[in-house]
Parts: structure tokens; C-alpha cells; sequence
């Protein structure tokens, strides 16, 4: 990260996209966190209001995941033109300030992102508006024309632009796909920088110059000079087809050269050489950020890529993501499992991890099982997702020493048949639970001897359906013996179970201990949360099971929860909070400042 300051004016950045399926709003997602965990104030806003769907990258960290009850842009426009009617009608005394820049505040639509970001960084996004049955009929009946013409929307968008510098470090806008008013304003009226997201078609990478060139010809005639920074970004790359590849590559610097003149020349170079953005089919079956999805450091990864795009587009004020403890790489990854957060966090606080192994004939087969682990919440590797670069050997035995199982897949091919059995073999000596699946036409005999003792799932007829189902029931057997294995106090049932620390998403649990006998205790426990993400909604304390209610259920008040009973000693409570996004832990037996006697029953 940049030892510089954050930019003393805000700047303002479009991504945009000629057609849909480029990986904007995933590119403006990362790039906004990026920015905020180096402390910088960044505002995201949803430009696309025909379909809007950037809120989808930070649903676990909403308030009102799915925006239903949560106004956005399009309200904003309609409240300044509902305004606009009645006071122009009303004449102003002229030595009062314009009415319009009371109007002009995004602030009071903006939505905070629910994660303590390092050094005072902040995320907030202002959402397309609220996703109810009405918002399509307000998109479609808001007048563009009346707004510029008769209400002089021009204007009211510069006094917005001028607040929001004045509030944040990066402002980033999501804008739509194609040709529009809405596309208009959002690349030739709004941004400092375009930056213009393109796969290497030829439909793609023409309708993205000729939106950049518009863009930047309508700039220049307004300004007199070339007042906007274009970025031309090509996304999922894919890096088979080489010849046709690099012929894809040349086309685009042909095209987009002209546009980096804000780049010295040697710099160019280096800017095509980072830029690309690598087609990764894990991120294209839901809204996850790479941010949690993949480690740093990582040479040719998603993360890289939009690393290398911030620090172009902040002009080396922000050069990486901050640093992050694997452990809340992991719990933030977690959020996104399609199962959600509750289902994720009810078992041990900590995902399963399974290890495929497969043949070559049978990666349809174990591409299907690894999607439908991932469903049903466990952490799965396989080489397949391996990028190049890559340690292959250090991944592959930290991979196998973090699994509690594998999946051994197998069909009539036995060319590589060694390292399969090798990676069995490994299964074995360290006694993890290894499940043989046959598929492909493949029998018994496909099996090593080694693994003919347990009983094989013969995947090809069982049916896909009835297979996979088969299989979770098998892991499910074995993780919940690792668990109780390992981590289940009988003494203590709650200790563990709920990620071990007291404090989490800027809420805390805490305790007060008060003597009421010799050997009764009052005990009261609380969350309570930061004055910028106050607590709402119902908390949900886990107590010891001897408790006559070992749930208590209670609503927060004042950005508070508490209750209070009556305990003969310390055990652990587990606190869930934010529907299911905060999960907390506290030992009572740790606290040296609770009476001896109490902690030591």
C-alpha cells in the first residue's frame, strides 16, 4: 500500500460496459473494497437501474439483503424532480443559496457496508432503489428529457458531483450496458475516469471504442482539453487459442492506445501486461468477491488483476488489498455460501474441507460433485482451479493436510493412475475417511486394492441425483464425528462453537459478574455495537444446557441486547446477532476480574 495521503478531492469513476457478461460490477466491487481497506471513504452507487445488481456482491454485509424496503438512485431523482415542480413554480429570494443543493445529498440513500475496514476506510453503497413490484414502472416512467430540459437536471448533477468529493475519497458508479441518457451522464457528465470494460470479441471491443471515443470527443469540446481518463480493461480472458489470442490483444492496443496518453510510454507496456482480467469459472455461478475467494500474492489471479486496476486508477495512491487474517478471509467467504450464514456457522464455526481426487475421464463427474459440495457448505480443492504459477506441490499437500475426507473418483482410465494412488495412499496413513466413487463405466477393479475395503458409491447408477445425495450423507457422518472429536466439551458444550471471539463486525459481547451468596452469581451478559453500525433486530444467546432456557431470545434496544440470570459458575455463551452474520463467544471462566470461586466451578 502507498505511503500517500488519500486524493484531498474526490475523484469520481465510471465502470462501464458496451455489453453485459463482462465482469463490471465484479471489477468495481473489488476495487471499491481494495480501496476502502487501505482507509480511503468510498461511496459505490448502481447506475444500471434497468438491471441493477451490484448490491448482490455485499448482500451478507446488508442490512436489507434482497433491497426491499431500501430507497436507492432512482428514488432520489424522483424525490429532486417532485420537488422541482412545485419550487419552480415559487420564486427564491435571490440572496439564498440555490434550493437545489439541499437536494443534491446522496447520503441519507446510501447503505453501509457492515465490516470493520482498517485505518478508518468505509464502503457504502447507494442501491438502484427499492425492490418492490413498483420499481420497474418507476424506471421506465421517469422522463430523462423533462429532468435536462425543463428542471435543468444538468445543473442539479454538477451540485451533486461537487458534494460527493466533498464526502468521500473514490466515488464509484456502476453504470448500464449500451446506449442510453443514463449511460450518457454516466460517462460523459459524471466521472474524472472511464474506465471501459471489454471482452475480446469484435462486437465488444467496437462498441467499447466507440463509446470511449464519444466520451471523449464530448469532453474535449466542453472543455477545450482531454479532461477525462480512459482505462480500457479487457476481461474474461481466456488463455487457450494463443495466436488467436494475441491477435485479440493487438486489436485492443490498436484500438485503445490512443486513449492511455495519461500514461507515460514506458508505462503502457506494463499497463496492457497487468490489466487483463482472466475468465475464472468459479466466479461466474454467484455474486462473490475475490477479495475472500482468493488469496494474495497469487501470479495471473482475479485479485491481481484488480490490484494492479486500483492502483493505475488511484494514481498509485492505493496499491493492494490490506492485509487479512486467513481466518477472516475465510469467515467473510463463508457469508457467500448459498446455504447462508446460519446453516454455515450452526456446526463447529468451521467449514469441512474434502479433497477430490480424480482421473482424467472423470472430471465431469468430479466437477459436479465439487459444485454440489460447495452448495451444501464445504470448502473442496482440486487441482482444476490451480492457476499458472501456482505451487503445485505445496497446494496440493496443504490441501491434503486440511481435508477431513476425499473423494477418490475413478473410471476405466489408468494413465494416471499413479498419482491418484499416491494421493490415496497419503489418505490412508493419516486416517482421513476416503470415499471411492465409480463412474464413468468404470468397476470394482478400477479401485486400488488399498480401497476395495470400503465401500464404493458406483456413481454411474445411482443416478446424479441420488449419488450426490448419498455422498453428502457419508461426509456429513464423518464431519460430525470430526467435530465431536475435537471440539466438543462435554463440560462445556458452547465453547468453540461460535468462532471464539468476543468481538466481530463492530459488535461486542461482554459480561458483568455480581456475587448474590457464596455460591450464586448474578450474570449479565450484552451486545453492543458502534455508534456508526448501531445493532437491530433480535439476539440470540446460547447458553450452557443445564439452563432451564439455554436459548434466549432478546431485541435489541439502543443499539444494545442484554439479559440477565442467575448461574452457580462460568461456562461459554455463544451470541448470534445480525440474522446470522455475527456470530460471538465468551468464556466467563477467562475473565480474571470475575470472582475466583465463580470462574473455578
Amino acid at each position: 500500500m502507498s505511503e500517500q495521503k488519500a486524493p484531498a478531492r474526490g475523484r469520481i469513476i465510471t465502470f462501464y460496459s458496451y455489453k453485459g457478461g463482462t465482469g463490471r460490477s465484479m471489477a468495481l466491487a473489488n476495487v471499491g473494497w481494495i480501496l476502502a481497506s487501505a482507509g480511503r471513504r468510498v461511496l459505490l452507487i448502481d447506475w444500471d437501474l434497468e438491471a441493477p445488481g451490484l448490491h448482490r456482491y455485499f448482500h451478507p454485509f446488508l442490512t436489507d439483503k434482497e433491497l426491499s424496503s431500501t430507497p436507492g438512485l432512482i428514488d432520489f431523482f424522483i424525490d429532486f424532480t417532485t420537488t422541482s415542480r412545485v419550487v419552480t413554480t415559487t420564486p427564491q429570494p435571490p440572496e439564498e443559496a440555490p434550493w437545489y443543493e439541499v437536494n443534491a445529498s446522496l447520503l441519507r440513500y446510501a447503505c453501509p457496508i457492515e465490516w470493520e475496514f482498517p485505518s478508518g476506510g468505509a464502503l457504502e453503497l447507494v442501491p438502484a432503489g427499492r425492490q418492490d413490484a413498483a420499481y420497474s414502472m418507476c424506471v421506465t416512467s421517469f422522463d430523462w428529457q423533462e429532468f435536462y430540459e425543463r428542471l435543468g437536471g444538468g445543473v442539479f448533477l454538477e451540485a451533486v458531483k461537487r458534494q460527493l468529493r466533498e464526502q468521500y475519497d473514490y466515488i464509484l458508479i456502476d453504470s448500464r450496458t449500451g446506449i442510453s441518457d443514463t449511460s450518457g451522464i454516466c460517462t460523459v457528465q459524471m466521472p474524472d475516469d472511464l474506465i471501459v470494460c471489454f471482452t475480446f470479441n469484435e462486437q465488444s471491443l467496437k462498441g467499447a471504442a466507440a463509446v470511449a471515443d464519444s466520451a471523449d470527443r464530448q469532453r474535449r469540446r466542453d472543455s477545450g482539453e482531454p479532461s477525462l481518463r480512459i482505462w480500457p480493461v479487457p476481461t474474461r480472458v481466456e488463455l487457450a487459442e494463443k495466436e488467436r489470442l494475441e491477435a485479440a490483444r493487438d486489436a485492443a492496443r490498436a484500438t485503445f492506445d490512443r486513449y492511455l496518453g495519461h500514461l507515460r510510454r514506458r508505462e503502457r507496456a506494463s499497463y496492457w501486461g497487468m490489466i487483463e482480467v482472466l475468465y475464472q469459472p468459479y466466479f461466474a455461478y454467484e455474486e462473490v468477491l475475490a477479495i475472500f475467494a482468493e488469496r494474495k500474492r497469487r501470479n495471473a489471479s482475479l485479485l491481481a488483476s484488480l490490484e494492479a486496476l486500483t492502483r493505475f486508477i488511484s494514481q498509485n495512491d492505493v496499491w493492494e488489498l490490506a492485509e487479512m487474517p486467513e481466518s477472516e478471509r475465510q469467515r467473510g467467504l463463508r457469508l457467500f455460501s448459498r446455504q447462508g450464514p446460519a446453516k454455515a456457522t450452526a456446526s463447529s464455526g468451521k467449514t469441512p474441507s474434502v479433497f477430490v481426487s480424480y482421473a482424467r475421464d472423470t472430471i465431469d463427474t468430479a466437477e459436479l460433485i465439487v459444485s454440489n459440495l460447495r452448495e451444501n457448505g464445504y470448502l473442496v480443492w482440486w487441482d482444476r482451479e490451480l492457476l499458472p504459477g501456482d505451487d503445485w506441490l505445496s497446494e496440493h499437500e496443504d490441501a491434503l493436510e486440511r481435508s477431513v475426507a476425499m473423494i477418490f473418483v475413478r473410471g476405466k482410465e489408468t494413465t494416471d493412475y499413479r498419482q491418484q494412488l499416491e494421493e490415496a495412499e497419503w489418505a490412508l496413513q493419516h486416517k482421513k475417511r476416503v470415499i471411492p466413487v465409480i463412474s464413468k463405466g468404470g468397476t470394482l477393479e478400477s479401485i486400488p486394492l488399498a480401497l476395495r475395503r470400503y465401500t464404493p458409491l458406483p456413481f454411474d447408477r445411482t443416478g446424479e441425483a441420488d449419488g450426490l445425495a448419498v455422498l453428502i450423507k457419508s461426509l456429513k457422518r464423518v464431519t460430525r464425528a470430526e467435530d465431536s472429536a475435537r471440539r466438543w466439551d462435554p463440560e462445556d458444550p458452547q465453547k468453540g462453537q461460535w468462532g471464539g471471539s468476543s468481538s466481530a463486525n463492530g459488535r461486542q459481547l461482554s459480561a458483568q459478574v455480581r456475587p448474590l451468596s457464596d455460591d450464586w452469581f448474578e450474570v449479565e451478559l450484552e451486545v453492543s455495537s458502534s455508534s456508526s453500525h448501531p445493532l437491530v433486530g433480535s439476539v440470540e444467546f446460547h447458553l450452557h444446557p443445564t439452563f432451564f432456557e439455554p436459548i434466549r431470545r432478546v431485541e435489541a434496544d439502543d443499539g444494545r441486547a442484554r439479559v440477565r440470570l442467575g448461574a452457580w459458575g462460568a461456562f461459554t455463551v455463544g451470541a448470534i446477532c445480525d440474522d446470522g452474520r455475527t456470530t460471538l463467544e465468551l468464556d466467563l471462566s477467562q475473565n480474571p476480574s470475575f470472582p475466583e470461586r465463580f470462574r473455578a466451578r
